[in-house]
């Protein structure tokens, strides 16, 4: 066997081993959530690029505004410029901090820079974004990033150890991102959130118009009482399992969700193995045209607990 022909047989395996590399590189950026429905789905990690250009962006913002302050309060031509200096920087770890907050609390984890980049800030665990940790994130942002910035900006000639400390910290610092899963900082890994990148609305077919619907909707009905127990929120799940119901890997998922939905809305009738996925089909169906005619009323349900309490039962 020449080498040619050796070369050519581990040419594959070589570019197998690469895709499977890429592949788990992909696997390792990417956030799973579980929710209470049991379906999981990926949220995809933002890069550092996007989240450096989001901090550049925010950054910029503070200064602005600090600068304002400073000359609101007529500072800058009263004092010296390193009076001035040190003000400025005072301020801008007051305006800083609170900026970062109020704006991901307001704008569900997106500060100006974020929206303007296509991110946002989640938790990982698939909870929503409490106040505890938007305030946790931030304030550790103060110790990471900017007060060894403050340091390294107003150092003098005669003393270089704090200036050293601060610029090893912030290599450190911006390290941390590189080796974690979820390209977590740290305020993120103590906060347990992480960054995203805003998901895409894709237009997808529509799930009510394809063709086993209308058999599957004479085959199954539902009564207005089942299906007040579902919202908008739980349709949605319900939709990406029907969508991903090709995928071998979801057949075990839609048997799950079929037994789950038979439960809770006290369906009677048997769902036979080889109907499950109809059946799930004709409650899309029904539940959707059912919250779009409620929507018109101006009786819109976000999830199964609004509404009265006959809703939280399970």
């Amino acid at each position: 066997m020449t080498n040619g022909t050796i070369a050519q047989q581990a040419r594959p395996a070589r570019q197998k081993k690469a895709r499977q590399k890429r592949r788990d590189r992909s696997h390792a950026r990417t956030l799973t959530i579980i929710p209470p429905e049991g379906v999981p789905f990926g949220l995809r990690i933002a890069s550092l690029y996007a989240r450096a250009g989001a901090q550049i962006i925010d950054i910029i913002i503070t200064i602005v505004a600090s600068v304002l302050v400073l000359l609101a309060l007529g500072l800058t031509g009263s004092v010296g410029f390193q009076a001035a200096q040190a003000i400025g920087s005072l301020i801008f770890l007051v305006i800083g901090t609170p900026y970062y907050i109020i704006a991901e609390l307001f704008s569900n984890g997106r500060t100006p820079g974020k929206r303007l980049l296509g991110i946002r800030a989640v938790a990982v665990d698939g909870t929503g974004l409490s106040v505890h940790r938007i305030v946790v994130r931030n304030l550790m942002k103060e110790i990471e990033i900017f007060t060894p910035v403050l340091i390294l900006l107003s150092a003098s000639a005669g003393n270089l150890l704090f200036p050293v400390i601060a610029l090893l910290w912030l290599i450190i610092v911006m390290a941390i991102p590189m080796f974690t899963a979820q390209s977590q900082r740290l305020g993120d890994l103590i906060a347990g959130t992480a960054v995203i990148t805003n998901p895409s609305s894709a237009l997808l077919p529509d799930l009510a118009s394809a063709p086993a619907s209308e058999t599957a909707a004479e085959r199954f009905v539902f009564t207005p009482a089942q299906m007040d127990l579902y919202g908008a929120y739980e349709l949605q799940v319900l939709e990406q399992l029907l969508r991903g119901a090709r995928n071998e890997v979801n057949r075990p998922r839609l048997s799950d969700a079929a037994r789950r939905i038979c439960r809770k809305i006290g369906y009677e009738e048997a769902v036979a193995p080889d109907e499950e996925e109809a059946f799930l089909q004709a409650f899309y169906v029904a539940q959707r045209g059912y919250l779009e005619q409620k929507r018109l009323f101006g009786d819109a349900r976000a999830d199964k607990h609004y509404g009265s309490a006959d809703s939280h039962t399970s």
